[in-house]
């Protein structure tokens, strides 16, 4: 197999207005549906993961903790594939991407829900751009490590994670895979192996490995 690239989608192929806005609809549906205007609130929080399990309670009832995570990420799904517009795709690295196919196999490894990858890399042509895509399931709370590990015991370790500089950057060194911050949609808050502002500089970095 050809050294594999893992790329994130939120951060490096897409901006971050999707997954805001689809987020804040989330709640935003919620609280109309539950009829309590504090449910709004809590899309601002850090935690917001454990407000969504108990609105979830509320609405659902007692049920167990993957129906609510299935149901609670399909309707996420929903709002981020509808939410999503061509404006938010960095077509620039997309450019790249397509360039550089015959030399890597070019993963997408996304928390994002299953079902709202597959929409949107379907809802532009995005899908062509991967060999694999590997996105969270639907039944499971988020965990990028957790991901990391089912895809490197199912594949092997990625020649470089590229993502936004988020704390993703941390799990991978925990993992040793090398990472790529990049800083062409937002600033980095972690330091990766490299830090970048342009695709041209990613270019240049590959192009040292070739």
């Amino acid at each position: 197999m050809k050294p594999i690239l893992a790329i994130d989608l939120e951060g490096a192929l897409l901006k971050s207005r999707p997954f805001d806005r689809a987020h804040k609809a989330w709640f935003k549906i919620f609280s109309a549906l539950l009829k309590d205007e504090n449910i709004n609130k809590f899309a601002d929080k850090k935690d917001y993961y454990k407000h969504v399990q108990d609105v979830m309670k509320k609405y659902l009832g007692r049920v167990p903790e993957k129906t609510q995570n299935y149901y609670a990420r399909t309707l996420y799904s929903m709002c981020l594939v509808a939410e999503i517009k061509e404006e938010d795709i960095i077509f620039e690295f997309a450019r790249l991407l397509s360039k550089i196919k015959d030399k890597y196999t070019l993963a997408l490894i996304t928390t994002a829900p299953e079902p709202s990858v597959n929409g949107m890399l379907e809802k532009f042509p995005l899908l062509k751009f991967f060999d694999i895509v590997f996105a969270s399931p639907i039944e499971r709370e988020p965990n990028k490590k957790i991901l990391f590990e089912e895809f490197m015991e199912k594949y092997e370790k990625p020649l470089y994670y590229i993502g936004d500089g988020d704390k993703t950057m941390e799990t991978c060194k925990v993992l040793n895979i090398k990472t790529i911050a990049v800083k062409w949609i937002r600033k980095s808050n972690f330091k990766g192996d490299f830090s970048i502002n342009t695709v041209d500089e990613l270019n240049e970095i590959l192009n040292q490995n070739s």
